[in-house]
């Protein structure tokens, strides 16, 4: 029995890795989100049961109607099969547009901080699954921290203009798996196009702005994967999960990634769009429609 859960602590660990290196080359990439699912509806049920557990014995009578009511655990599984579905298909969009420096921080950091709280708060909190989804968000929480900090003095995003704007969005991760090629596609445009958005509010506002969202984006990312985590770290000899983390960040790091480098028509066709809006923006719409106007009211005199 041992042997079997630790064979699926490592077999969820390889999964995530397995989506993460072939998802650009492979359709059926897809199949190792498989146990990735599985391990997020297992971890919010074990939650929510304890939770609801928890919550029935402070505030019930044994063996009133109520009580009987809620021994049974169908509802239960429902809502941990629908947040498990939600968590994962949360996870894909952000693994499509993770960079190189990012499994430094979901790989290392993470899962480091996740053993040292396990370890210095065992004396204080209960082994049990109520207690790990503090650990979980405690985790998540400095983890995307680091992050933020780290992006806002060490990563150098410039003020977007439409030209900048118009060379980056071309450079995004190209699939073979057309849908997945699509998705990437439309990620990088819509992280570009916040870069470009917060380049009005000037150097300091953008410099905050960034920081505001890398911190709340890389915390709800990094809090569901910390339950893939907290599964794979119930494993005994976790110096493996940290020495597999570090042979995944490594090969990554020489890992060729695949990009685009050629505008697309459906690009070309948003810049066009996003260059009539700066004309008229930049030239004052409503006086454009005035002198219109006044034309109109000229020719029908003349």
């Amino acid at each position: 029995m041992s042997l079997l859960k630790n064979s699926s602590y490592i077999l969820t660990l390889l999964s995530l890795f397995g989506f993460l290196l072939t998802w650009q080359r492979s359709a059926f990439s897809l199949f190792f989100l498989i146990p990735i699912f599985l391990t997020l509806f297992w971890e919010f049920f074990l939650f929510l049961k304890l939770r609801k557990n928890i919550i029935k014995e402070a505030t019930l009578i044994k063996g009133s109607l109520f009580y009987r009511i809620s021994m049974g655990d169908f509802y239960l599984y429902i809502f941990s099969f629908f947040l498990a579905i939600f968590g994962l298909v949360s996870l894909f969009l952000n693994f499509l547009n993770l960079e190189k420096i990012d499994f430094v921080f979901i790989f290392i950091i993470l899962p480091l901080l996740m053993i040292f709280l396990k370890k210095e708060l065992h004396l204080q909190f209960v082994d049990n699954a109520y207690n790990d989804f503090r650990i979980v968000v405690i985790a998540s929480f400095f983890t995307a921290l680091f992050y933020a900090f780290y992006g806002l003095f060490f990563t150098y995003n410039e003020l977007l203009n439409l030209e900048l704007f118009s060379r980056k969005i071309i450079a995004y991760k190209s699939a073979s798996f057309v849908y997945f090629d699509f998705l990437s596609e439309f990620l990088h445009f819509v992280s570009n196009l916040k870069f470009f958005i917060f380049s009005y509010f000037g150097y300091l506002g953008f410099r905050a702005l960034n920081f505001i969202f890398d911190f709340f984006n890389f915390f709800m990312f990094c809090s569901l994967l910390a339950f893939v985590f907290n599964f794979v770290l119930k494993i005994k000899i976790k110096i493996i999960v940290l020495f597999l983390c570090f042979i995944m960040v490594l090969g990554n790091y020489f890992l060729k990634e695949q990009r685009n480098n050629v505008l697309k028509s459906e690009q070309e066709q948003i810049l066009l769009w996003m260059n009539n809006f700066n004309f008229l923006k930049d030239n004052n719409l409503s006086l454009i429609q005035k002198e219109k106007d006044l034309f109109e009211k000229d020719l029908k005199d003349l």
